[in-house]
């Protein structure tokens, strides 16, 4: 049988999850739209996702009036976690809310992977 773009989408998010040292993660749409979260019960998905579709809004409106090319990421470090932004395609971006000491490196590096499926099954008519 084969699986619905959600269950594709679920199954990404499950396997990034696997990585460890993650709070939360999630597919929002450029517009700010809530595709598929995990999420803890104190994290509200949608301001989630609204929030991080301005942040990666305002990244590549600075970027552009500066001539430095595409975003390619966004971190943001707070006391309490690391915020990650990694744009998955034209139409959507992959966050993760990781814990505060973890391994910045092997979360990129899954990220982009992750990203890469992101965009490969939204693609798919």
């Amino acid at each position: 049988m084969t699986k619905t773009k959600k269950e594709k989408l679920d199954d990404v998010l499950s396997g990034f999850m696997q990585v460890g040292q993650i709070r939360a993660c999630g597919i929002v749409s450029k517009e700010g739209l809530l595709i598929n979260a995990r999420t803890p019960p104190d994290v509200d998905a949608r301001i989630f996702s609204a929030l991080c579709s301005t942040i990666m809004g305002a990244a590549e409106a600075a970027s552009g009036q500066m001539n430095t090319g595409a975003v390619d990421e966004i971190t943001v470090r707070t006391e309490g976690g690391i915020i990650i932004l990694k744009p998955a395609g034209e139409k959507a971006i992959l966050t993760a809310l990781a814990e505060p000491d973890a391994q910045l490196g092997l979360l990129l590096v899954e990220m982009e992977t992750r990203a890469g499926q992101v965009e490969e099954i939204l693609k798919e008519m």
